[in-house]
């Protein structure tokens, strides 16, 4: 997230804080970065790249003292000799909530969410890190409601002793699903949509409206486990499996029903989850004087909502619009450019595109 003034308490803010930087995002298995260069024609695609990890990162341990971590970034900041980056936060680690609050000054709303803060999150104010984006104008004078995003500080310093030991300087945060959708909903764009973040493990899904997310949910469901289940039906390698599910994805026929049946039972799994987030939001929605009847689009990034067939299945099941997400909407024109990012690669990089963004547009 944005540092916000209550962190800078004991970080004071560099003067770099405007500066380029490059966003890097860590998941359980991959380390992802990419640069977004000022051009006299707008932004222009720089230095990106993926590294896998050979062993899966444990959130709940200190990243600070992972030497595998470690390792893997030191080699990618002296092969690209990074200095500023912006660092995105997985979702778990995070707490989220929306609030009326007091029309007025930055400082009047600060010390107003801080005066609520531990009514609405299990952490001590002087523990927590948070920040705010105002939602909507009360229908009460002299009310708003505003979207908080809070983060445990123990994180937060984790964070900026690992960046700092393979010699790299964090100048900002954003909770993961924020910064997708900075990466793929238009900044003119004030409707409403439930992102869909599928990775290898979990799967993240956020509602999006006015620009804030306003309710998140992670779900223990990833694209291994397509693979998983296809490769036990099949007894074959998950390897295999993956190539399998790219060529037939969800594509039934007289000679692959089995195959059909394990990829739908997994993607049920995930549609029920989609469901319960969506009638939640439905059933909550008013409560922050929003319109229960305006237009819900569902928008998929994570490579693994690529598979054939998928988003189809889900607009069927959920009688909803589905489309896969466009990650350089906010970036560049397909028109004046092509990025060297494989499309389908691309919805991998949501995130990172979404840190990488220059500040100065928000």
């Amino acid at each position: 997230m944005n540092m916000p003034i209550s962190f800078f308490k004991y970080f004071p803010a560099p003067k770099y804080i405007g500066m380029p930087h490059v966003g890097f995002d860590i998941s359980s298995n991959a380390i992802r970065y990419i640069e977004l260069v000022k051009s006299p024609k707008g932004l222009t695609l720089g230095r990106f790249g993926t590294q896998e990890l050979s062993t899966p990162v444990v959130f709940d341990d200190k990243l600070a003292s992972n030497q595998d971590l470690i390792l893997s970034l030191k080699k990618l900041q002296k092969a690209n000799r990074f200095n500023f980056v912006e660092i995105s936060i997985p979702e778990e680690k995070a707490y989220l909530f929306t609030m009326e609050i007091p029309s007025g000054e930055s400082e009047t709303v600060r010390n107003h969410i801080e005066f609520h803060l531990e009514e609405n999150v299990p952490i001590a104010l002087a523990d927590a890190v948070f920040d705010y984006h105002i939602i909507k104008k009360g229908n009460k004078k002299g009310v708003d409601f505003a979207s908080v995003s809070v983060v445990p500080r123990v994180v937060i310093e984790d964070y900026i002793s690992l960046f700092e030991k393979c010699g790299m300087t964090p100048v900002s945060f954003l909770i993961e699903n924020q910064a997708i959708a900075r990466s793929i909903i238009s900044l003119e764009d004030m409707g409403t949509y439930l992102v869909v973040n599928i990775g290898k493990t979990k799967t993240v899904l956020s509602v999006v409206s006015e620009q804030a997310v306003q309710f998140t949910s992670t779900v223990n469901i990833g694209g291994e486990d397509f693979a998983t289940a296809i490769a036990k039906e099949n007894s074959i390698s998950k390897e295999e499996a993956e190539k399998m599910i790219r060529d037939k994805g969800f594509s039934r026929t007289e000679n692959n029903n089995d195959f059909f049946l394990s990829l739908i039972n997994v993607a049920s799994a995930l549609r029920d989850e989609i469901q319960r987030v969506y009638m939640y939001w439905l059933s909550h929605v008013d409560k922050v004087g929003k319109d229960t009847s305006a237009p819900f689009n569902i928008l998929l990034t994570g490579r693994d909502s690529s598979i054939i067939g998928f988003r189809e299945y889900m607009a069927l099941s959920l009688k909803v619009p589905v489309d896969l997400a466009n990650v350089w909407v906010n970036v560049l024109s397909f028109d004046q450019e092509i990025p060297p990012i494989e499309h389908l690669d691309s919805l991998n990089y949501a995130t990172v595109i979404g840190l990488a963004l220059p500040k100065s547009r928000y």
